[in-house]
């Protein structure tokens, strides 16, 4: 991963950390909007979706989740010991009923989420848009074979 990449992604991480947890419930609600069926892999699968926003526990895992995309934003500076981490998250997923064909919803609302957040701010810029874009490649081409390795 080039180093101007790791860069644009970690300064624009830090705009959106700045409002996590509001970042984390549009990225989820983005989620449900693409594919509505994903809603069933969560606790609060049962929950209509008019109070999905609302909700306490999505709130917590959009939190846990948000703080985890900072993590693998702060690791980028040193992927030999990203990758492992990524690898283990990626295979946990498993149990939880995630397939490979999530990634590109997950892809998708992320980079939407980004957008949206720092759009305002002109810190959306096309640079950053293939940064993000290369970085979700890069932890998608990680994730999915331990994914897939430990769904079978």
């Amino acid at each position: 991963m080039a180093s101007e990449h790791k860069q644009l992604v970690q300064d624009s991480w830090a705009l959106v950390e700045k409002d996590l947890d509001a970042h984390g419930i549009k990225f989820f609600m983005r989620i449900f909007t693409i594919a509505p069926q994903a809603q069933g892999l969560f606790s609060f699968k049962d929950l209509p979706k008019e109070d999905l926003e609302k909700s306490p526990e999505l709130a917590k895992h959009a939190g846990t989740v948000m703080r985890t995309v900072g993590k693998a934003v702060a690791g980028l500076s040193n992927l030999e010991a990203l990758v492992p981490v990524l690898q283990k998250l990626g295979a946990a997923h498993a149990k939880y009923g995630v397939k490979p064909e999530h990634f590109p919803i997950v892809g998708e609302a992320l980079l939407w989420t980004l957008e949206d957040g720092l759009g305002p701010a002109g810190a959306w810029t096309p640079e950053v848009k293939e940064a993000w874009t290369k970085t979700w490649e890069t932890i998608v081409s990680v994730m999915e074979p331990a994914l897939c390795e430990a769904s079978n």
